[in-house]
């Protein structure tokens, strides 16, 4: 992620950097932002670098990382993906993964975001799911240990095995397993906290198991 980072990064600067910069923008050492310097041009990448008192770095303003990998159909269906994205996720919406391509193609991607804002109208009844909030980052790490979480819901307090997120059109759910397979919304939960049980048993995935689960 860091190489498409320092890629988004040289374009957008209006000068050369120097690689003590890059460093410490991106908080790594000067050898590990020459190595990926080194992969970026490996890959073909146009990097320039110029030696000496006044040198520093920068990416060629021709470069058009699109054209190096995309068709025109897939670059559309990338652009479309990620503005479907920002208005279902939070954090998609926070990277500006747009606003990054848009540097580099600024005709060709404003033209597709025009059109999905005139043709697309993204209009849902819940807010964006942030998977970075406090609640999905006590998820995620049950998720990690196969590890049971403690529930608050309506003033009663449940354990559970996190499985996976759902995105239903009530809103992003929690599959989970407490004896019996349950759906519930994570608007409903007030409280998760993680629990030393740890689950060893067999689950079954939520494709599978539709037609089995009480949803809350």
């Amino acid at each position: 992620m860091r190489l498409l980072d320092l890629i988004f990064y040289l374009l957008k600067c209006s000068s050369k950097v120097t690689i003590k910069e890059l460093a410490k923008t991106f908080n790594v050492s000067t050898k590990t932002i020459q190595r990926d310097l080194d992969k970026l041009s490996i890959l073909g990448i146009p990097i320039i670098i110029y030696r000496g008192k006044d040198g520093g770095v920068e990416i060629d303003k021709n470069y058009i990382i699109a054209k190096q990998v995309l068709k025109q159909s897939d670059y559309c269906a990338l652009i479309t993906s990620l503005y479907i994205g920002e208005h279902l996720s939070e954090s998609i919406h926070e990277a500006s993964l747009i606003d990054k391509f848009r540097l580099m193609d600024p005709n060709k991607c404003s033209d597709i975001i025009n059109h999905l804002q005139k043709r697309l109208i993204i209009d849902l009844p819940y807010p964006n799911f942030d998977l970075e909030s406090e609640l999905c980052q006590i998820i995620n790490q049950a998720l990690d240990n196969r590890a049971f979480i403690k529930l608050k819901i309506n003033h009663e307090m449940i354990e559970v095995l996190p499985i996976s997120y759902v995105l239903k059109p009530e809103g992003l759910c929690l599959y989970c397993y407490t004896g019996e397979y349950l759906l519930i919304q994570l608007a409903h939960i007030c409280e998760a906290n993680l629990s030393s049980k740890i689950c060893t048993d067999i689950i079954i995935d939520y494709n599978d198991n539709k037609e089995k689960i009480k949803f809350i």
